[in-house]
């Protein structure tokens, strides 16, 4: 029974240990139509972002996020998890999820609007460092590969019209 209590323990602490994400780096293909400048980058463990806008981001602007993973000697990343999401309904919805947690302490560190439309101007995100605790708790350390692709109409359809892709490489860690 002492050891069925220990090995409780140890696995309690496992689960509990903070988290740790270390960005490893960051990549940004920007749609000229909507955005003059979109420039994202790691300083210190930290995401700094620098955003321009042309257009108005309106109701209808989505995106598909993708997680990926690599395996241990692994050359290519799999995906682990998928998602669609209406970002102007995640930032004005009163629900809380992973994303508008994000959102929400990614403004605490930015200049960013909490409704569409967006207006046209210049916005930003300095010194933002992504605690354990806002990482899926499914997610096993390793390296990982998010993929964000921010568009208007129907993913892949004939109505998508792609407006950025963000690509942010990290390590988590218990």
């Amino acid at each position: 029974m002492l050891k069925f209590i220990c090995l409780l323990l140890i696995i309690c602490h496992c689960t509990l240990a903070e988290r740790k994400v270390t960005f490893l780096s960051t990549n940004v293909i920007f749609n000229p139509k909507y955005f003059k400048n979109y420039t994202l980058y790691i300083i210190n463990n930290t995401m700094n972002m620098d955003m321009y806008l042309n257009r108005q981001i309106q109701r209808g602007f989505k995106a598909h996020i993708d997680y990926q993973l690599r395996l241990a000697n692994a050359k290519n990343f799999q995906t682990v998890f998928s998602h669609n999401t209406d970002v102007c309904a995640i930032v004005t919805s009163v629900r809380d999820s992973l994303f508008k947690s994000w959102f929400l302490d990614m403004s605490k560190h930015g200049n960013f609007m909490y409704s569409c439309p967006v207006e046209i101007g210049h916005y930003y995100m300095r010194n933002w460092r992504m605690g354990g605790s806002m990482t899926h708790r499914f997610l096993m350390p390793g390296e990982y590969r998010g993929k964000a692709f921010f568009f208007y109409g129907k993913y892949k359809a004939k109505s998508y019209d792609e407006c950025l892709v963000l690509t942010i490489d990290a390590i988590l860690t218990n």
